[in-house]
């Protein structure tokens, strides 16, 4: 597997959980947490783009 290839699977596994757990949290009406130099953020889900 070449390097290319191996970060384009990487970059669609990502891709991949960031849209499970935004589905998720929107399922469940949770709010997404971050943190922004650190200040955690709580961010509604249903205005996150998938």
């Amino acid at each position: 597997m070449s390097e290319k290839e191996l970060k384009a699977r990487v970059n669609e596994g990502l891709n991949l959980s960031y849209r499970r757990l935004v589905e998720q949290h929107r399922k469940t009406n949770t709010p997404l947490i971050f943190s922004e130099n650190g200040v955690v953020q709580f961010v509604d889900p249903n205005t996150v783009e998938i």
